[in-house]
């Protein structure tokens, strides 16, 4: 229901929402994030087809839309903040280590049957529960808007990052705040991760009426100033 939702309707039931205690909010951002993914789920349960087709899917936007090869994770350790249940990491067997990292992570398993080769990791992307410079690479795809503090995020994202690691980012801009999204960021966000790294790339895209992000960034649709849109960034550490 909340997909579909004009901005103006988005902003009133979201300030309907911040009313409310906080743990009241924090069961209904869960219950819409968990209906969200068992929408995604339900079509591939048990259909290797249409599970290889998500999977390809992650693939693609962890490599050959950032300009990298399975090459380059070769050997490396990956963290995929806010992972989803569908295996986003599984096209990476060249990895040493592959994490999703999410605080639903435990009941998102419970809705993809398969057996998967990565870990999840069910924690907070506030307080992720691995050393400094553990990973490689870490990716967040429209994930750091759902996030529940966005500065203690991206604070964690470039203590856990390698010496010579690298930060994968795809975020939703411009969007009125909802429950499950509840910032409103701008392209001001890649320089949130200064000064430690800095863009190789940054890409503005807009977003289609079906509101399919990862479409949108496919068929490169033309971002239009002042509306909603997507930034996707490589950044490299300085």
């Amino acid at each position: 229901m909340l997909e579909v939702l004009k901005p103006s309707a988005k902003f009133v039931v979201n300030s309907a929402l911040s009313v409310l205690p906080a743990q009241a909010r924090k069961r209904f951002k869960e219950y819409h994030e968990l209906r969200y993914w068992r929408g995604v789920t339900a079509p591939i349960a048990r259909d290797l087809a249409k599970l290889e087709h998500e999977r390809a899917h992650y693939e693609f936007f962890f490599t050959r839309f950032f300009g990298l090869t399975a090459d380059d994770y070769a050997g490396g350790a990956i963290l995929d903040i806010g992972c989803g249940p569908c295996g986003s990491l599984e096209w990476a067997n060249c990895a040493r280590e592959r994490v999703g990292l999410d605080p639903l992570a435990d009941h998102y398993r419970k809705l993809a049957e398969d057996k998967q080769a990565m870990t999840y990791c069910s924690a907070s992307s506030e307080e992720i529960p691995y050393p400094d410079g553990h990973f490689d690479v870490v990716s967040t795809f429209n994930s750091l808007d759902h996030v529940d503090d966005v500065v203690a995020t991206v604070r964690e994202i470039k203590r856990v990052v390698a010496p010579a690691g690298r930060i994968l980012l795809i975020v939703e801009i411009g969007h009125a705040p909802t429950p499950t999204e509840p910032h409103s960021l701008d392209e001001g966000v890649v320089e949130m991760f200064a000064p430690e790294f800095g863009p190789v790339s940054i890409r503005r895209f807009g977003v289609r009426e079906d509101h399919n992000l990862y479409a949108s960034l496919r068929h490169d649709v033309p971002y239009v100033e002042g509306n909603p849109g997507v930034v996707a960034a490589r950044l490299e550490r300085i």
